[in-house]
């Protein structure tokens, strides 16, 4: 009987652009692992990456709302609960994965693989707060933290110089 071979990126490779080091890179590969992936190669034996994109989501907002609460001591709830979410919501997420390259290390099915614009925004979004996870899981919060400090950080200065935390309606209305 013939084995199949899968191609599979290298992670490693990633893993050094993302500046982690993973004990293991399983953990890095199923973070890139989208659902539909599966479907597809069901010789694979890994996972996909939703529970990771659960734990990294709660450890990316745990480490924000800290980010913030300390940066800005006196600003009210309201106004830091509209900064993290601009900070963490699909298209800045999406692009400070696109920044790192994680497109090209994906695992998608051929017709996730073709998908462009919003569609892929949520998948590149939902990988790294998978990453986020992986890396929690494999290195724990510090190492976590420090990687969401890396790449999302420094994005604050400009969210509130475009005021890109308020939404378009409020906006407006202040300028009316």
């Amino acid at each position: 009987m013939l084995k199949v071979r899968i191609h599979m990126p290298d992670f490693s490779s990633l893993a050094h652009t993302l500046g982690l080091s993973f004990n293991n890179l399983d953990l890095l590969a199923e973070a890139l692992t989208h659902r539909s992936y599966l479907n597809e190669h069901r010789e694979y034996a890994g996972s996909h990456n939703e529970r990771l994109e659960f734990l990294g989501d709660a450890v990316l907002e745990l480490a924000v709302t800290d980010f913030l609460f300390k940066k800005y001591p006196a600003k009210p709830e309201g106004d830091l609960t509209a900064y993290r979410a601009a900070l963490v919501n699909t298209v800045s997420l999406a692009e400070s994965a696109q920044a790192l390259g994680i497109n090209d290390y994906l695992l998608l099915s051929k017709g996730e693989a073709k998908d462009t614009g919003r569609a892929r925004d949520v998948i590149l979004a939902d990988a790294f707060e998978a990453i986020i996870g992986a890396t929690y899981l494999d290195q724990g919060f510090s190492a976590a933290e420090a990687f969401i400090a890396r790449h999302l950080y420094g994005k604050i200065d400009d969210v509130i110089a475009k005021r890109s935390y308020q939404d378009a309606k409020s906006r407006f209305q202040e300028l009316a």
